[in-house]
């Protein structure tokens, strides 16, 4: 029994009999190292004769990793006895049983532990957090005493430290025993027996409640030193002699907290351990839960995360030209975000040739919270940041927490208080431990920025659409996609008043319901959120298709649009100039297309534009397999499908339907190798307008004429040669 940890209750006296344990122990003749692990840092207080100690967390604070020195953390006392405090943050800030954890990461760098026969931990009151748990896991204290007095909130924090151990333990045996306290109140000794009978412990050592504990605090002296001779000494010199010589150890088997009054006072004589079982699951539909309800798929279902809240947040944000988005966040979570959002404009750049000004170079900062921070709080570290950004006049400041500031409970909505009349703050609470995935940040983001800025009662403007719930990440959407329903838009006299959220200004988002008309671009469930959301709060008209894509899409849309906004005569048209083109197109591409075999496996769940350009072409569906899609639900057709179709496809199956169904093309979101004449990628958003599908099947054809004359074989020769 080398390592031993001692929890109770806070208030119980641990350090008291910590320091007089670890001096027991040094009179027997121990090498004794003694590790406070409460805030406070007050558990080698009597052990230096009072003298004021550097903690470990203190020192991490101001010196740089390079630079550490034991010595500087490491003091002595009585017997030679080692002493270091890991310390903590003030009251009510950062997280402390992450200092533990950082603490003991600093111990463990300089090996301290050899140097000692024994390490005594004396841990904050009861199993608050992972952090304070850190003594009683397997790679630390391999013993456990619980201190405790007969009443009754000791007890129960008692039975809670049972739990911590056997959730970590199972049915290991680390239990030492329990050291009995007293308080000296009615029935102490018989509540205490009682529960170490229940529990399956026993009962160490009895301390009695004796002045000369109050005359060895007088003293800033352990009983032991001062009065070696008294019998409160002999009690720990015995209990000291106990561990050198190796005691039995026990399981942890806690009692139900329902029943643990009753079998202290006597009136259930026993109980049945209980097992450590998981909470129960949280409703599938959280919609029903008291709380607002414009939740992600992800959250909805219950299923595994889909990308990072924060990472969607901040995305969104970025979007706001003037504002600039401030990450409360380590730099390297700031970075991967920045990365996200700079790849799409630095391929749109290099493929297209156009800058995109928001994707290039995201007005971001990022507060960089490191390991001080997650120990002591970083408040004070992003308040600083936002008066530094403040002073560079943006037209607001977008604040995002990531999952280091929630957890340690920095309140970020305290930096509101900074705002002045021209620079608004807003913040949202983005930590994806707590909130959910990529498209739950996206959501997070759009309703707080809509409830911080959108203006209520403005004036509605003639002719004017907003374009709501473009996607964040894709080139399309940037150019040729807005670029389309620009055109059709421009022809019919119609402006756009705001792209929400999509390189937009802060003003724009502000005069939001000046618009006549809403038009969403995408109706996936991520859209249909947005619709509900904006509907629910701000009464909004929303046109009832999404962007079109392919030949009878957009024939439907503008046709519609044009009603809506009195100009039929466009929009015949604008269908006029495409038909001809249309049907000439798909005319030629029959050649070579028709009769060959078209399999599907794709996370698209609107597919009517290929479908409706297979059809055209006599190109013949064979089967599609839909997968799960973190983005959207619930395959839309209207078509008769008279071809399998598989929901949750499993792409284990692939090799075998292929070998099945032979066929000419494979159209998958992903690439992958596969023996097809043609395998060819599905945009998860493809190209708005009429063409859509024709963009594909121009590109079928000119591969499947390339296999015909296999041309492309001789490059196959070389590889094979060369490099396979």
């Amino acid at each position: 029994m080398r390592e031993i940890a001692f929890y109770g209750k806070g208030g119980i006296g641990k350090s008291t009999v910590c320091a007089n344990l670890s001096a027991a122990l040094a009179v027997v003749g121990r090498r004794v190292l003694q590790i406070g692990c409460d805030p406070k840092h007050d558990s080698s207080r009597l052990l230096t004769h009072g003298a004021a100690v550097t903690t470990a967390l203190d020192y991490m604070r101001v010196t740089n990793p390079a630079d550490y020195k034991l010595d500087e953390i490491l003091f002595h006392g009585f017997g030679g006895i080692g002493c270091v405090e890991a310390g903590g943050p003030e009251p009510g800030v950062g997280c402390a049983g992450r200092g533990i954890i950082s603490a003991f990461e600093l111990l463990d760098r300089f090996n301290l532990k050899d140097n000692y026969d024994n390490i005594v931990y004396d841990v904050l009151g009861d199993v608050v957090c992972g952090g304070f748990a850190v003594p009683i896991r397997r790679e630390y204290a391999n013993a456990v005493f619980i201190v405790t007095s007969g009443e009754f909130m000791s007890l129960y924090a008692a039975n809670n430290i049972l739990r911590g151990v056997r959730n970590f333990d199972k049915d290991e045996r680390r239990i030492a025993g329990i050291i009995f306290n007293k308080r000296n109140i009615p029935g102490e000794d018989d509540y205490v027996a009682r529960f170490a009978e229940a529990v399956r412990l026993p009962i160490c050592a009895r301390i009695p409640r004796s002045e000369v504990f109050s005359k060895s605090e007088f003293l800033k002296l352990p009983v032991v030193e001062h009065e070696l001779n008294h019998d409160v000494s002999s009690i720990f010199i015995n209990l000291a002699r106990m561990i050198v010589d190796g005691c039995k150890l026990y399981e942890a088997e806690p009692l139900e907290n329902e029943n643990l009054e009753d079998i202290i006072s006597g009136k259930q004589a026993t109980n049945p351990i209980i097992a450590c079982t998981p909470k129960p699951a949280l409703p599938q539909n959280i919609a029903q839960a008291d709380k607002a309800h414009y939740y992600s798929k992800n959250v909805m279902r219950g299923e595994p995360l889909h990308g990072c809240a924060f990472n969607g947040a901040m995305g969104v944000c970025a979007h706001i030209k003037g504002a600039v988005s401030l990450a409360h966040s380590p730099k390297n979570c700031a970075y991967i975000t920045h990365q996200t959002i700079t790849h799409t404009g630095l391929r749109t750049m290099r493929v297209q040739g156009t800058l995109q000004a928001v994707s290039l170079a995201p007005d971001m900062e990022c507060t960089e919270m490191g390991e001080a921070e997650a120990v002591f709080g970083g408040m004070e570290k992003l308040e600083s940041k936002v008066n530094e950004i403040k002073a560079r006049s943006p037209s607001a400041i977008i604040v995002v927490s990531s999952c280091p500031a929630g957890i340690i409970g920095d309140d970020i909505d305290r930096v509101q208080t900074l705002s002045e009349p021209d620079i608004p703050i807003i913040t949202i609470k983005a930590d994806g431990n707590m909130n959910g995935d990529f498209m739950q940040g996206m959501l997070d983001s759009y309703i707080t920025i809509a409830r911080r800025v959108i203006k209520r009662g403005v004036q509605v403007v003639p002719k004017t659409v907003n374009i709501v719930a473009e996607k964040i990440i894709l080139t399309n959407t940037m150019d040729d996609n807005f670029r389309v329903i620009h055109g059709f838009l421009a022809r019919m006299g119609v402006s756009v008043n705001c792209r929400f959220i999509y390189d937009t200004s802060f003003d724009a988002l502000e005069n939001f319901c000046a618009a006549e008309l809403n038009l969403l671009a995408y109706k996936d469930y991520g859209g249909a959120v947005l619709e509900r959301f904006l509907t629910d709060e701000y009464n909004c008209n929303f046109f009832d298709l999404a962007f079109p894509v392919g030949f009878s899409e957009t024939r439907q849309w503008v046709c519609k649009i044009a009603d809506f906004f009195e100009c039929p005569e466009v929009a015949e048209a604008i269908i006029a100039e495409n038909q001809a083109m249309y049907e000439s197109e798909i005319n030629k591409l029959k050649e070579t297309l028709e009769g060959k075999k078209l399999m599907i496996i794709t996370y698209n769940y609107e597919l009517d534009w290929i479908i409706q350009t297979a059809i055209d072409l006599g190109i013949e569906i064979v089967k599609i397999g839909l997968l799960n899609y973190a983005q959207d639900e619930g395959f839309r057709t209207n078509f008769d499908i008279t071809y399998p179709l598989e929901f949750e496809y499993d792409r284990e199956n692939r090799a075998a339907d292929i070998a099945n169904y032979r066929p000419d093309i494979l159209l998958t979101n992903y690439q992958f190798s596969c023996d097809v004449p043609i395998a060819d990628t599905i945009p998860l958003c493809p190209d708005v307008g009429f063409f859509s599908g024709l963009i594909l099947a121009r590109r079928w054809a000119d591969l499947l004429k390339l296999n015909q004359r296999g041309e492309w074989r001789q490059d196959e020769r070389l590889f094979d040669k060369y490099f396979a």
